[in-house]
């Protein structure tokens, strides 16, 4: 099943709104929270919503002058002139942030309805209102609905099973404001409902790490390997020897919203593996719901990223329950502001994401989600930031899951991994002997490997340099590292250590995966950016080409042929590792070749 890119055509729409006449005023149409969206196909109309019930709504903006914003982007990546010419947060906001007389009009406006401003996250207002208000200030219906089936689609094919059926509400007429009040809203929240089984299937599907006790049975290796023999074996050490161990870099982990972690697991695992740790280690939390419990999730991620990056600072940002009101989208907005801090006020070298959201579903039915976080993608851009995530753990566009892991999301890949100018990894398997040392590796069964249905084939794609790169959409996913493997188990067993609450697990998952290859882009301590335009244009044989010219760089790439999710890895471009995997050293000297930053 392969997905075309059909909602390409609307991406202006989405990001611009409509702008209509009716005789001298000029209004403006925020299409996210239009009927297409919002009503899911075949719902029962019930009755308005009662006009006295109070809602919280969250009026997201845009960034400003979006055609200036891309032509940057465009020339800091593709011409020699100004490559990698990164600007600061401030900079950013001062070029392409409303400006704060905009949102103070606006917020006026909405007042003048009888709506209460409860306060300002970023780029997201917060208001709370009548349903009769809101509907004056944003001319538009809100009615009950009902949706009669057990399985909620979209793109006429089934996403999540055994929801339904349900009553939600929705808004009929899509919403508008006068122009120059709404010209920089990306859409609004909180003016729907999805029922919140929805958002709860998202959480527990789309956020958890399957780990377990070191139990002996016949998913768990009599074998543990060590984050040392992954680095001995990968070249990782050969790159320590040279001064690469990621001093100056800092690493910013997306937390899993309403969680936290116990730092004391996180040091008790480099103490453990006897890891020479020189970064720092901090833990921002916006908020005080903590009802997630304590993520694995983020312990892997810090506790891997910060062994393959010694030297790195890791910072894990957690936003619990924060943004202003009761949940408007599960807890998206929370998960959102986690980027905007990172972007705005943290800078770092990397983020690596591990808690990603079906890509299909939030084009199908909260697309100001969507686009909201990638601007967020866009800023990271534009600073020199690179964005890594984790594939999936589902196997290709989430039909083909462990048989010890139930998923009940289907027909999507995950976002932002789709996001153009996120780097998505992919999952390799690690054959360990009974000694604990690497025999040999193929691509992990369950990598999560897809075609977007939001975003067009890129330039990278289409300029590529590795075999058999899709053309038709963007793809991935872009790379592909250590997600699972052991001595003598199955693809879906466990062999690989994390501590947690204070004892030994074992996990899998592409979440290991992508804070092992944000480490490794952090080692020299340099920024490198939107990593796809380099890793697409690094070959197999190590010729280079980039917009500063062509080199003889390194053989980095290290094509993979076996494995199956169940779509075939295979030399060049597959959808189980993409490109494939790395050789540490090597991928870290030619991403400094392409980008000018060694001779």
């Amino acid at each position: 099943m392969q997905k075309v890119s059909i909602l390409f055509i609307l991406i202006l729409l989405i990001i611009s709104g409509i702008v209509s006449i009716a005789g001298q005023q000029q209004y403006y149409y925020i299409q996210t929270t239009s009927p297409q969206y919002s009503i899911l196909p075949g719902s029962v109309f019930v009755q308005p919503l009662n006009q006295s019930e109070e809602l919280y709504i969250a009026v997201l903006l845009n960034f400003t002058n979006i055609s200036s914003l891309e032509n940057y982007l465009n020339q800091i990546y593709l011409l020699p002139s100004n490559f990698h010419h990164w600007l600061t947060p401030s900079q950013f906001r001062e070029y392409y942030y409303p400006s704060q007389s905009y949102v103070n009009s606006l917020i006026n406006y909405l007042e003048s309805y009888g709506l209460q401003f409860k306060g300002q996250y970023g780029l997201a207002l917060v208001f709370k209102g009548t349903v009769g208000e809101i509907e004056k200030a944003f001319s538009t219906y809100i009615n009950v609905y009902y949706y009669p089936f057990k399985d909620l689609y979209w793109f006429g094919q089934v996403g999540i099973v055994d929801i339904g059926p349900f009553y939600y509400y929705s808004n009929n007429v899509t919403a508008s404001l006068p122009y120059n009040i709404g010209k920089y809203v990306l859409g609004i929240v909180g003016i729907d409902s999805v029922d919140p089984k929805v958002i709860s299937v998202l959480k527990d599907s789309a956020w958890h790490l399957n780990i377990t006790r070191a139990e002996q049975n016949g998913l768990i290796s009599k074998i543990v390997i060590s984050p040392i023999t992954i680095q001995e074996y990968f070249n990782f050490t050969k790159a320590y020897g040279v001064g690469w161990t990621g001093k100056g870099s800092d690493i910013a982990i997306e937390g899993v919203p309403e969680c936290y972690v116990n730092v004391s697991d996180i040091y008790y695992f480099w103490k453990l593996y006897n890891i020479p740790r020189t970064g720092s280690l901090s833990v921002i939390t916006f908020g005080n719901d903590t009802s997630g419990g304590q993520s694995a999730e983020n312990e892997l991620d810090a506790e891997w990223s910060g062994a393959f990056a010694p030297g790195a600072n890791i910072t894990i940002v957690f936003s619990d329950g924060y943004v202003g009101g009761p949940a408007l989208v599960g807890n998206l907005l929370n998960y959102w502001y986690e980027y905007y801090y990172m972007v705005n006020y943290l800078d770092p070298n990397v983020i690596s994401v591990s808690v990603t959201v079906p890509e299909s579903f939030l084009a199908a039915y909260y697309p100001a989600m969507l686009y909201l976080i990638h601007n967020m993608m866009l800023q990271a851009a534009a600073e020199g930031i690179s964005v890594l995530a984790a594939s999936g753990d589902w196997g290709y566009e989430s039909d083909h899951p462990p048989p010890n892991f139930h998923i009940g999301i289907y027909n999507t890949i995950w976002y932002p991994e789709s996001d153009p100018y996120v780097t998505s990894v992919g999952g390799i398997f690690l054959n360990a002997s009974s000694n604990g040392s690497i025999v040999s590796f193929s691509g992990w069964d369950y990598s999560t490997g897809g075609v977007s249905v939001v975003f067009p084939a890129q330039y990278y794609e289409l300029t590529s340099l590795i075999p058999d790169t899709p053309t038709f959409a963007r793809t991935y996913p872009d790379i592909a590292f250590v997600s699972a493997g052991g001595y003598n188990i199955p693809e879906f067993g466990f062999g690989l250590p994390l501590i947690f609450q204070g004892k030994l697990y074992l996990w899998y998952g592409t979440s290991g995966a992508a804070p092992i290859t944000a480490a490794m882009i952090s080692l020299p301590g340099v920024r490198f950016g939107a990593l796809n335009f380099a890793l697409y244009h690094i070959s197999y044989s190590g010729i280079i080409i980039s917009p500063l010219g062509k080199f003889q760089g390194l053989s980095a790439w290290i094509p993979i042929t076996s494995g199956a999710n169940p779509l075939p890895a295979h030399y060049g471009w597959n959808f189980v590792t993409g490109p494939g995997t790395y050789n540490a050293y090597a991928m870290v000297y030619d991403l400094l070749l392409y980008s000018g930053l060694t001779s």
